[in-house]
């Protein structure tokens, strides 16, 4: 593939997302969520690897989350093996103890403490919606992004995180490509539209789809560098829909953190009912999808009351992504068609922010509506 875009930045440089690479540097200019809030109870510390660099997250007795170093800067071990004390973080090995900022605070064993002149790195961390954020670029920390559909809805938001064995990009091609859905998740079952239309928006892109007659699918809505939203239509009326966002993050080159929000408007369970399915899809849909990929199970040989909602879903999602490969930089072309505009045009717009990075010019000053989903009557309509 490596097609060539905006002045010799190539699909390959998507891809790599190292302290080092454009892509990783471009990454880490924005706050990216690293763990979900109730994975991480309080006095609790685990190692983390983000964008191929190790950190130690630990939540403070306090209920504060941190993010710090991954190794004690003492001989190098890790520090999440330690134990947390108040809210600074105490070394298995020698007893170090740093605080949230990264300040050393004891050194046990020392005659003559020298804790002022060591200090580990520390980046900015806070709790939002269910899911631990992180800030892990150089610098004062850009404006927290706040997503005021899901904060302010009557309905309760539902935090998820899959792990998935391939590179993030591959997902973020993916949520540009709404044809898929009428083949891969309803099985020809929902209309295939012949009219993909995208544009650059205040927050990254748009995406529809027109159904013909003047109806569309509803938009897609994809927020730089790694943020996408998506509805669903009604269920059993206006008041019964469903909202997320997701966010790609990678682990490595070749494996990526997919994590999700989401709101389900409706007064008869069934959001705790999808809550309860996404906890099930972390043990089921990554083990039915490799069955899937090896030949031992059919990928149309299920049905939804053996894997419902989310899970059939994930099913789909990672058999196809999964089986581009670990990092989807084929040596063959592509045949990118109308279909595929809105891949194109995310593949453009992250050449030009890659571009302007390389070149030290001025990005793009990204801006997402407080309200995306303000207008539920709208919303609903659409979506029928």
């Amino acid at each position: 593939m490596a097609q060539t875009t905006e002045n010799a930045i190539t699909y390959a440089d998507f891809l790599k997302t190292g302290p080092d690479t454009l892509a990783g540097r471009y990454l880490r200019k924005f706050w990216q969520p690293v763990a979900r809030s109730k994975d991480l109870p309080p006095g609790r510390a685990k190692p983390i690897r983000i964008m191929s660099e190790d950190f130690t997250l630990y939540r403070g007795e306090s209920g504060e989350p941190h993010v710090v170093a991954f190794c004690c800067a003492h001989r190098g071990t890790q520090l999440s093996t330690g134990w947390v004390e108040g809210d600074e973080l105490r070394c298995f090995y020698h007893g170090w103890k740093y605080g949230p900022d990264g300040q050393c605070t004891e050194q046990p064993a020392e005659p003559e403490p020298f804790c002022s002149r060591i200090k580990i790195k520390s980046y900015p961390t806070r709790d939002y919606l269910g899911l631990v954020f992180a800030y892990l670029g150089e610098g004062e920390p850009p404006e927290f992004l706040r997503l005021l559909d899901f904060e302010e809805s009557e309905f309760p938001v539902d935090p998820s995180c899959l792990i998935w064995p391939c590179n993030y990009f591959t997902q973020l091609d993916n949520a540009m490509d709404p044809e898929h859905t009428a083949i891969a998740h309803f099985q020809f079952n929902r209309p295939i539209t012949k009219a993909v239309q995208a544009q650059e928006t205040e927050c990254g892109l748009l995406v529809t789809a027109d159904l013909g007659g003047g109806v569309q699918k509803t938009p897609s809505y994809f927020t730089m560098p790694n943020g996408h939203e998506w509805g669903g239509p009604p269920r059993g009326g206006k008041n019964s829909w469903n909202y997320a966002r997701g966010w790609r993050v990678p682990i490595d080159d070749y494996s990526h953190l997919r994590f999700g929000v989401e709101i389900v408007a409706s007064h008869d369970g069934e959001g705790q009912q999808r809550a309860q399915w996404h906890e099930q899809a972390i043990g089921i849909s990554n083990e039915v999808a490799q069955a899937i990929l090896g030949g031992e199970r059919d990928s149309r040989d299920m049905s939804l009351e053996q894997f419902p909602g989310p899970i059939m879903t994930n099913i789909q999602d990672y058999t196809i992504l999964v089986g581009l490969g670990p990092i989807a930089d084929h040596p063959n072309p592509e045949r990118l068609g109308q279909s595929d505009r809105g891949v194109i045009l995310l593949r453009q717009i992250w050449a030009r922010e890659l571009h302007a990075l390389a070149e030290g010019r001025p990005l793009t000053q990204w801006h997402r509506p407080e309200h995306l989903w303000k207008d539920i009557e709208t919303y609903a309509a659409a979506a029928r």
